[in-house]
């Protein structure tokens, strides 16, 4: 069994239990660039953890020994790092595939212990699970009335790190249960991850920040980062691409990149998970260390070829969807084009002509090649005199989808071309933007050069999206090819979240195009053009789904307002990367 990383598509192989224990076998300390920490040798901590858990430990240079709940000790390498007061230390347990993460806050007092273990669904176990608990140590003194807590307080925090095992990464946080991130150290980077997430408040500039990469290796992260001076401690537990054990700690520094605005009321501090009672269910059932999830490979059907060419046959269904993102606020269709005829000529050769019959029907050709046909269509005028449209091309296979932004003022087009299959799976899209020029009747002459063209200009920005009463959600464009969205929970808190590879074309300063594809998840494209005047998108939902119970192929119509939320200072990132 294997499955794809969704977005640098690496396949996984799933391990199991024999396996990983052979790998763990013998146990080792982690990993480090640099030395550990060594001063907890000589010393003996008792950690009385609050689920109940009790952790006593005696320290030498490079092993400890410990008994947990006053059971048989064992003797385990460890590594150890400080920060600012705080100590970061991590082992594994001899014979077993679990191990601890303890943070020692010994000026207060105070713990924060991470079991962690390799867990996973059957008949892979190579993701990495965690239970927490906070504490203290143990002193014979009374013991302190304060915790460790859930914090929002680095909720929309964006900061560039380099780290001393030579891994260079960009954090994002506009989540409380989530977080994104990019390794710009991998020589394919610049791609957004997106994986569930623990925050917790150490102090008013020290967190605790963890993260799995639920859909991709399993591996776990876990980090205590002083935001006063922008450096950080942290442990990585996992099995890499080749399954070779990733087991490291590091030490790094790291700088601002900016903030997207975090939407909830100034008096909610987030001491805790913002869930509805489905949630919080759902989590309780999960057992033992569950995390908040989303877990697409789970939740989409994996079809072939003639599964999706029977539900193309049977059940295409064209602007009448159910969409959550298809609401009020969807933007009105426009009559702008009716009666038209015009031909838009792209630099790849193809020119498609047009005659545009009534609001909702079209007859297209591609010049030179073929009949007219006729098709449903729908259109927005997302700026003054520019329309975007989009329709199905009846009989073609694998299925085309055009989605047209053109420009009536100054002759310019863009078409994102979309079919349904990329290559790794029949029933995901694929798109291409190609750029070309608007021949109509009457109108302005189209120009010798000049294009639209891909931009750098949305880098970095971040938006509220509200589609309706029971879907919003921020976008942060976080690199040139990808962005992540984060779906708002009750309260206006950042929830769930998820990243796809996609695309950025200017059409005008008052008109951006943008085109996803969500691959390795549902697989559809979403397409839209923004118009940060009104602060409002137009735009297209294409794919295989099955929001009505029966699995369907769709093209729905999609629309919302948006809030600017700040953002982050990227570009020159990804400058460095190119040069």
């Amino acid at each position: 069994m294997n499955y794809f990383d969704a977005t640098f598509y690496n396949r996984y192989t799933a391990l199991t239990m024999e396996q990983i224990r052979e790998k763990l076998d013998p146990v080792r300390a982690p990993a480090g660039a640099a030395p550990g920490w060594e001063g907890l040798a000589g010393r003996e901590l008792r950690l009385v953890q609050d689920n109940g858990l009790t952790l006593q430990y005696s320290f030498s240079r490079e092993t400890l020994t410990l008994s947990e709940n006053g059971g048989e000790a064992v003797e385990a390498p460890y590594s150890a790092r400080e920060l600012c007061g705080v100590v970061l230390v991590s082992h594994m347990i001899p014979g077993s595939v679990r191990g601890y993460e303890l943070i020692l806050d010994e000026p207060r007092r105070l713990t924060t212990v991470y079991e962690v273990w390799f867990g996973g669904f059957e008949p892979d176990k190579r993701e990495v699970w965690r239970e927490y608990s906070f504490g203290y140590i143990d002193t014979g003194e009374e013991p302190p009335a304060e915790r460790h807590s859930l914090t929002n307080r680095i909720e929309g925090t964006g900061t560039h790190w380099n780290d001393d095992d030579g891994r260079e990464m960009l954090y994002f946080f506009p989540s409380v249960i989530w977080s994104a991130y990019i390794e710009l150290s991998d020589p394919r980077g610049g791609i957004t991850i997106t994986a569930p997430s623990d925050f917790f408040k150490i102090s008013d500039s020290l967190y605790i920040y963890s993260r799995v990469e639920q859909e991709y290796s399993g591996t776990f992260t876990l980090e205590v980062i002083d935001l006063m001076t922008v450096r950080h401690i942290g442990v990585r537990l996992g099995f890499d691409v080749s399954d070779e054990l990733d087991y490291r700690i590091y030490s790094g520094s790291g700088e601002w990149t900016g903030r997207s605005t975090n939407l909830e009321i100034l008096t909610d501090y987030g001491t805790k998970i913002p869930f509805s009672e489905q949630h919080l269910k759902a989590l309780a059932a999960g057992g033992r260390g569950a995390r908040p999830s989303y877990r697409p490979r789970f939740l989409h059907r994996d079809y072939t070829q003639d599964e999706v060419d029977e539900i193309v046959r049977t059940n295409t269904r064209l602007f009448r969807g159910t969409s959550i993102m298809t609401s009020r606020n969807t933007m009105e269709v426009t009559e702008y084009m009716v009666g038209r005829k015009f031909t838009l000529r792209y630099d790849d050769g193809d020119a498609w002509e047009y005659e545009i019959l009534d609001r909702d029907h079209l007859k297209w050709r591609i010049q030179g090649a073929g009949d007219w046909q006729e098709e449903l269509y729908e259109g927005f005028e997302a700026a003054k005199n520019l329309v975007i449209f989009s329709h199905l091309c009846s009989g073609s296979k694998p299925v085309r989808c055009p989605t047209h932004c053109v420009d009536f003022s100054n002759a310019l087009t863009t078409v994102v071309d979309a079919r349904l299959g990329n290559g790794r799976k029949p029933w995901e899209i694929c798109h291409e933007a190609k750029f070309g020029v608007l021949e109509i009747e009457g109108g302005p002459v189209p120009p010798v050069t000049r294009r639209h063209g891909f931009t750098r200009e949305l880098l970095g920005k971040a938006y509220a999206w509200t589609y309706g009463d029971h879907m919003q959600s921020i976008h942060c464009y976080t690199s040139p090819e990808s962005y992540s969205w984060t779906i708002i929970l009750s309260g206006n808190t950042g929830g769930f979240m998820w990243s796809s590879p996609c695309l950025y074309v200017k059409l005008r300063e008052d008109a951006y195009l943008m085109s996803w594809t969500e691959d390795a998840c549902n697989g559809n494209q979403g397409i839209f053009v923004l118009n940060p005047r009104l602060m409002h998108d137009a735009g297209f939902f294409l794919g295989i789904g099955d929001t009505e119970g029966t699995p369907d192929f769709h093209l729905h119509a999609m629309g919302a307002f948006a809030r600017p939320l700040a953002g982050f200072d990227l570009d020159r990132f990804f400058e460095e990367k190119q040069k």
